[in-house]
């Protein structure tokens, strides 16, 4: 039995565990209202003006149908709102707005919203026009959800995760800033530096400078090496026969290295997670069984491979059907064929996928052998 002074030292632990978890509860709340109450009231930042609508009124609903017998429904809203920025600020208009019952190329405007506006002054008569919604409280408290989750199931490690994540994003921005500016004639190369940049920041942050750091990592290199290699050659025995790399949005470089840019980030995320749940499982199986055998380490490498590469191919397509489904259904609703929809909207998409599934079926075996002799050789 134990004695009363152990007793109330187990109280006293139990109590202090319970006080931190109220305490972190506290503060992350706190920390979310604060940036919310912040980002509702940070119309100071922006140059563009900023409007918040103060009073909605929606006119009658009208049918409308177009050539391609596409029917909608049209409404017309009084809008009055004011000025939270600019030397503007204060000022108060009043404006029409045009939505539809689709909201493809329109907005539906609520009361208590804030949008960025134009204002011109014509003659007599200032018209407003709406541009974008402000969105910058909805992604901040998205992010803080985000984060408070990671700290609340991964504790420290949570935190670094979230370190890596906004480590990596910059170093993107800066990445794609550096090919805007400087206009290279080649610049995959650039990219594939920063994509090996990106994976030694995450695996560090997260895992360490271990052992198993450097198998992840190898076995991700081999991986995505192998998979792109043997994309870019396919794409030379073909000669890109099929591939419309103009279909690309906005492709002001040269499409077919703008193409495998993306392809070898892509690649690289879904090889990073196959790779990494692997290796770390097979590290966590010789901590808890130090005697196992190099044989059983690899075929439960493979075993546990084999388990996620499901999943994450379903994953990888879920990923591609987001993509491209609202752009799929405008080219069927006006007159496209399945054909030249797909060629123009899904296949490039459809090689993005089958690149880095052949990616997640290659790091299976690497990743396993790597992590297998590499454990039986700190036994040894």
């Amino acid at each position: 039995m134990l004695s009363c002074k152990e007793t109330e030292d187990k109280r006293r632990t139990v109590f202090l565990k319970k006080k931190n978890i109220l305490l972190e509860i506290l503060v992350l709340f706190l920390g979310g209202l604060a940036l919310y109450t912040f980002t509702t009231n940070d119309a100071f930042l922006y140059r563009q003006p900023l409007l918040k609508i103060s009073a909605v009124k929606n006119g009658k609903t009208r049918v409308t149908k177009d050539e391609f017998n596409n029917h909608d429904k049209q409404t017309i809203q009084k809008v009055t709102g004011y000025i939270l920025n600019g030397t503007d600020r204060g000022k108060k208009y009043t404006f029409n707005n045009t939505y539809t019952e689709s909201g493809g190329m329109d907005q539906h405007l609520y009361a208590g919203q804030q949008v960025f506006v134009n204002v011109y002054q014509q003659r007599d008569q200032t018209s407003v026009s709406i541009i974008t919604f402000k969105r910058d409280t909805y992604l901040a408290m998205l992010l803080w959800l985000m984060a408070c989750l990671l700290f609340i199931v991964m504790q420290v490690k949570g935190l670094r995760t979230i370190g890596s994540v906004i480590l990596n994003f910059v170093l993107f921005l800066f990445v794609v800033q550096l090919d805007v500016n400087w206009n290279f004639t080649s610049f995959f190369g650039i990219f594939a530096v920063s994509a090996l940049i990106f994976t030694v920041l995450t695996l560090v942050l997260i895992l360490g400078w271990n052992k198993q750091c450097l198998v992840t990592l190898s076995a991700i290199i081999i991986g995505t090496a192998t998979a792109l290699g043997l994309c870019v050659l396919v794409m030379w025995i073909t000669k890109d026969k099929g591939m419309h790399y103009e279909a690309l949005d906005f492709a002001t470089q040269q499409p077919k290295q703008l193409f495998l840019s993306s392809s070898l980030i892509g690649l690289l995320g879904t090889v990073m997670d196959a790779a990494t749940d692997i290796v770390s499982t097979l590290f966590e199986m010789k901590r808890r069984q130090p005697q196992v055998s190099f044989k059983r380490l690899y075929f439960s490498g493979r075993k546990v491979g084999n388990s996620i590469m499901g999943p994450l191919i379903n994953v990888l397509l879920l990923i591609f059907f987001a993509e491209t489904i609202t752009l799929a259904i405008l080219y069927f609703r006006t007159g496209n064929s399945i054909g030249y929809t797909f060629s123009w909207t899904m296949s490039l998409g459809l090689v993005q996928a089958l690149i880095s599934g052949i990616g997640i079926t290659l790091v299976i075996p690497s990743a396993s052998f790597l992590a297998a002799i590499t454990l039986g050789r700190m036994e040894k």
